[in-house]
This record gives structure tokens, C-alpha cells and sequence, in this order.
């Protein structure tokens, strides 16, 4: 009897060539396809964001680009508990930062009709811009992995905060953040007004 004939043998030999395939079909599987499918790279701090124009609730569009106020570009869907947990802290931001400058748009990437997304927006009593993003374009432009995601964007349209997951309550970091990001904004608009005045 060969020593291979053991049951025990047979199956260690059976998940070591298992194993081989799925390594070999996942180094196939994670190559660009010939349709130039990119690479994960999320957009690293610092970075410029790629422009994106998304349509909202109210019938109008939001642009998130260069040149737009500092904005808090907010990626959720209904269906997700810490999306609906955060919505509060999304709310606090609007009602402390908005009448200073920030514009925060919360992008749902629900698939369907609208009908949904307003009744949970209406439901929690959201007052800053809600977009709708059935087709997914702004976690591929972004790199998302999930939601909900948040990011902070200046002015010059550079990331200046990425956030995983939830904001957590309190916020303390983000606040910072966009105490920041307003602080520069004003100074930006300031010398730009003193050098027009100046020619």
C-alpha cells in the first residue's frame, strides 16, 4: 500500500492543489482586462479629486470640483445602519459650518427610483444637498470600498480628509478639519480681493 493512499494524506494533497488554482485564478482574475480596466488606488490626501457633477434631489446638479466652496462630499445609501446613524452628525456639520462656507452633499448610490431617498431624508429632517447615484459613478471615480465614506474637499478642489466608515459622533477631527479648511479658504479670498483692488 502506498503511503499516498491514506485518507489523510489524500486530503491535504486534495487542499494544497486547491489552493494552487485559487491562487492562480486569483493573480488571472486581478489583472487589468484588455478593456483597460484601472487598479484600486484610492486618491490620497493632498491629492486633486476628479471632477463630478451628480444630479439631486431638487432637480438641480451639484459639481464637485475645483473652484466650488469647501465641501464635504458624502457617500451613503438607505439601506446602510451606520449611514442612517450618522445622519445626526452630517446635520450637526450643516447647522454649525454651513452658514460659514461649507456645502455638504451627501450622495445616495441607492439603486432605483428617488421615492425611497427622499422618505429617509425627509424622515431625519436633513437640510443640506442630497445626490442621487444609482449607477455607482462616484465610488469608482472615488475608489470607494463602502459606505458610508466622507470627503473633505478644498476649494482648490485638493482631498483634504478621507473618512472611512461613519463620522463618529462629536467629530472632533473632521470639525477640525473644516475649521481649517474655511480658515484658508477666507485667507485665499482675502489676498485675491487685496490684489484685484491693488491693480
Amino acid at each position: 500500500m502506498s503511503r499516498f493512499s491514506s485518507p489523510r494524506v489524500r486530503r491535504v494533497a486534495t487542499i494544497l492543489s486547491l489552493a494552487g488554482v485559487a491562487t492562480v485564478a486569483g493573480a488571472v482574475a486581478c489583472r487589468p482586462n484588455a478593456e483597460g480596466e484601472e487598479k484600486f488606488r484610492p486618491i490620497a490626501v493632498g491629492e486633486p479629486v476628479p471632477e463630478f457633477t451628480v444630479r439631486t434631489l431638487q432637480g438641480d446638479s451639484a459639481r464637485i470640483a475645483s473652484g466650488e466652496p469647501v465641501t464635504l462630499l458624502h457617500v451613503w445609501a438607505t439601506w446602510c445602519g451606520p449611514c442612517e446613524k450618522e445622519f445626526p452628525e452630517i446635520e450637526a456639520l450643516q447647522k454649525e459650518f454651513g452658514p460659514r462656507g461649507l456645502r455638504i452633499v451627501a450622495v445616495s448610490v441607492d439603486e432605483g427610483g428617488d421615492d425611497p431617498v427622499l422618505n429617509f431624508v425627509k424622515e431625519k429632517g436633513a437640510t443640506f444637498e442630497i445626490g442621487r447615484d444609482p449607477e455607482g459613478s462616484v465610488r469608482r471615480l472615488y475608489q470607494g470600498i463602502g459606505v458610508p465614506e466622507s470627503y473633505l474637499i478644498s476649494a482648490d478642489g485638493r482631498l483634504l480628509v478621507r473618512q472611512f466608515g461613519a463620522i463618529p459622533e462629536g467629530a472632533a477631527a473632521m470639525r477640525a478639519a473644516i475649521e481649517k479648511a474655511l480658515g484658508e479658504n477666507v485667507q485665499t479670498t482675502s489676498s485675491r480681493e487685496v490684489r484685484r483692488a491693488s491693480t
